[in-house]
């Protein structure tokens, strides 16, 4: 099993596949992938995914757990994704602080749980529930929004009772706090200096679309130094820990990836 996943790292993309399944990249450490995209396809894909999986440490990002649903969880989903964790020695499996089905089915969005107290410990229980089956620690997304619901707790004080409770992980998406800090006028350092210390998995950084004053979250353009100065500040706080890189859109070549990665990495140790 690998034990240290490394500093920097970008999502498998199909378009990379051909150099990433044949060496090893200066200046990406890891890789982070969707179980949903890959689990039990067999065929090329798998033969492509053994060979990735042998060359760079893995971390699994989900997009269906919706832990904070109405929804009797999926055990026959979360046992499938265990044997796949286990399969490529994977140690961080991640999903979203959010609800992604109803009765009808998944809803193909990440929706913002209700922040009522009643929520904490219902949630830590669907948690323990997770956790009891993939074997790991859980580690959850802080997701951007662009609505909120009356009464609702405040956003820190909500997913540090969760964490805490719950004994899960934070995967700390540093552009979503940058996003919804602008969107819903809350300081984005003040909210990263006041999460639990020592719950921090690992992080993402991303671009976003500014328009007239508000922010959407796309992961379609390169990061803004505000972004990265941000970054540097959560490390200061909360560790070294895997730094991931999300282009989801207009994905460029591997080079300019990895020349971003780079910057990214330079900005927060100080060397720029």
């Amino acid at each position: 099993m690998w034990t240290m996943i490394g500093k920097q790292g970008i999502g498998l993309r199909s378009g990379h596949q051909s150099i990433l399944s044949t060496q090893k990249v200066d200046g990406i450490d890891f890789l982070e992938l969707s179980p949903e995209n890959w689990m039990g396809l067999g065929g090329f894909k798998q033969v492509y995914l053994d060979k990735v999986a042998s060359i760079y440490p893995l971390i699994a990002h989900g997009l269906s757990l919706s832990i904070g649903g109405f929804q009797p969880l999926n055990k026959k989903f979360l046992n499938e994704i265990r044997a796949f964790l286990d399969d490529y020695n994977i140690e961080i499996y991640s999903d979203h602080l959010c609800f992604s089905d109803d009765d009808k089915g998944y809803l193909y969005d990440l929706l913002l749980v209700p922040r009522e107290k009643e929520n904490i410990s219902y949630i830590c229980n669907r948690i323990e529930q997770v956790q009891e089956i993939i074997k790991r620690p859980l580690s959850l997304e802080n997701i951007s929004y662009y609505y909120q619901y009356d009464n609702d707790m405040n956003e820190l004080d909500f997913i540090n009772a969760i964490l805490q409770r719950s004994g899960a992980k934070m995967l700390l998406d540093i552009n979503n706090v940058y996003v919804n800090g602008h969107n819903h006028n809350y300081n984005a350092y003040e909210f990263i200096k006041g999460i639990n210390k020592g719950s921090v998995s690992y992080y993402h950084i991303a671009g976003h679309y500014k328009k007239d004053d508000f922010i959407l979250d796309t992961h379609g353009k390169d990061v803004i130094q505000e972004v990265k100065e941000l970054a540097k500040f959560a490390v200061e706080q909360h560790g070294w820990h895997p730094m991931l890189l999300e282009r989801d859109h207009f994905v460029p070549k591997l080079d300019d990836l990895v020349n971003e990665l780079n910057s990214i990495t330079n900005v927060i140790e100080g060397k720029i």
